[in-house]
């Protein structure tokens, strides 16, 4: 299923049936990673400049290819970030919960986005004009936070690359299993995992096909090494999982 829908960016300001208001939208910026602890000052600016959107499972936040007229902060929900293949075969580069924000390369001179932004489900982004970003990059303490969070994207970037491009599927599909438990805070045998809702998602990840991380799953739950219920995941053997990590 692709996530991909029609056109979705005219007239974003007025589709809300939730209208976010101004003490919402401050207090939702004053929480995000971006804007945490700036100066109340220059979070109420960005706050009267931002726009609230609801979104459907599929829909854009912006194209490949669109201007880089905003970036997003997501309220609720979760965005990825896609690119597509000439045969229309989609890879997930990366994505966005509550509280974090995509599409920052607004902030630095780049023309166009060089990813599509679609929502996995239902979802409520702000969307946050170049304009006014650009006039929190006086402020010392908001340069070093966007720097920060592109460090930490283009790290996250340079590990999917060398993983997707160098190791087998057995290895791509337990770094990506390690990677959640960590996110749990559980590094422990038994620690529960919630895979994506559907497989189809996952391939999209972890650019394989549903067949074969089907297989793989079928096979590491009769051997053992996991337990899984739907889209529920229990890790038995976590030492095993990362020796099968990074065998290659």
């Amino acid at each position: 299923m692709a996530f991909c829908t029609t056109g979705v960016l005219a007239g974003v300001s007025t589709t809300m049936s939730r209208v976010l208001d101004i003490e919402r939208r401050q207090a939702l910026l004053a929480k995000s990673s971006l804007f945490q602890g700036l100066p109340e000052s220059l979070v109420d600016d960005m706050a009267r400049g931002a726009i609230g959107r609801e979104l459907e499972a599929g829909e854009l936040v912006f194209r490949k290819n669109d201007p880089t007229d905003f970036a997003a902060l997501v309220v609720e929900g979760l965005i990825y970030a896609i690119v597509y293949g000439p045969d229309g075969r989609e890879l997930i580069l990366d994505s966005a919960e509550a509280g974090q924000s995509i599409g920052e390369s607004a902030l630095l001179g780049a023309h166009c986005h060089y990813f599509s932004a679609v929502a996995a489900g239902a979802a409520i982004v702000l969307l946050l004009r170049r304009c006014h970003l650009l006039r929190l990059m006086t402020e010392p303490a908001f340069i070093d936070r966007v720097l920060s969070l592109l460090a930490r994207r283009v790290s996250r970037s340079a590990l999917a690359l060398e993983t997707l491009c160098l190791y087998s599927l057995e290895s791509r599909l337990a770094r990506y299993l390690l990677d959640l438990a960590e996110r749990s805070g559980d590094v422990a045998d038994g620690v529960r995992v919630v895979l994506p809702k559907t497989q189809t998602i996952l391939a999209a990840m972890l650019n394989a096909s549903r067949p074969k991380i089907n297989a793989m799953l079928q096979d590491w739950q009769r051997s053992g090494l996991i337990d899984r219920m739907r889209n529920e995941l229990t890790i038995n053997d976590l030492a095993e999982l990362r020796r099968r990590a990074w065998s290659e």
